[in-house]
């Protein structure tokens, strides 16, 4: 029976999948899901989140999780350069 599960032969590919593994391990382990984040990044991310709750004038910043934006399905976008000269 053949296992569902085939090694690469490109040494490339390999390398890709073993690397998506690997960031699957390390997101299962962080608290917050970010992972390799350094304290740069942290703060970026905090200020990020400050901003839409002022955007969105929401004072507990945990209600920030459940945001629920909702889009109109009838918004018609205009193609761009779809046109060939």
């Amino acid at each position: 029976m053949a296992s569902t599960q085939t090694q690469p032969s490109d040494p490339i590919q390999k390398l890709f999948v073993d690397k998506i593994r690997e960031y699957s391990q390390k997101s299962k382990t962080t608290a917050d899901g970010l992972v390799d984040a350094n304290e740069k990044v942290l703060k970026g991310l905090k200020e990020e989140m400050e901003r839409v709750a002022r955007s969105h004038q929401i004072k507990d910043e945990t209600n920030l999780a459940k945001l629920d934006f909702k889009f109109d399905a009838d918004v018609k976008l205009d193609p761009i350069n779809l046109v060939k000269d």
